[in-house]
């Protein structure tokens, strides 16, 4: 069974990010990104109802899916909290600070792949694609 794929970030990044990686596959074919569950956590959400509207996210990719990896934006705010305070179920990993390659490396894993791997490798792949880009015209 595949992970679960969910984006939990601040209005409208985790629907942006979705389309994204659904723009990057319709090239292709593949149906992946299709399996993504994005919420844009409103302005003003209070955490503790949000995460109640997390665990219901939990409960429904669980029915259908080895574990859920959920990519947030920003550690320590509000969507970032709500996540780390899913890790409270032992079928969840977390990855913050997350970017579209994270996304599409984890939608490419292996649908085998244990979630703790999957984690590993959306993790290594928004570390590798960051990079600074300098002018080299001057």
């Amino acid at each position: 069974m595949p992970t679960g794929i969910c984006i939990i970030a601040h209005a409208p990044l985790a629907s942006a990010l979705k389309t994204c990686a659904e723009h990057v596959y319709s090239t292709t074919g593949d149906k992946s990104a299709e399996r993504i569950v994005a919420w844009d956590v409103p302005c003003g959400i209070d955490v503790e109802a949000g995460l109640e509207h997390g665990r219901e996210l939990v409960e429904t990719l669980c029915a259908h899916n080895d574990g859920v990896l959920i990519f947030t934006d920003l550690t320590g705010a509000t969507p970032g909290n709500i996540a780390r305070r899913l890790l409270a179920d032992k079928r969840v990993r977390v990855v913050s600070g997350t970017n579209l390659p994270a996304i599409v490396a984890a939608l490419s894993a292996p649908a085998d792949a244990p979630l703790s791997q999957v984690a590993t490798i959306a993790e290594a792949a928004a570390r590798a694609s960051l990079s600074a880009l300098v002018d080299i015209c001057d």
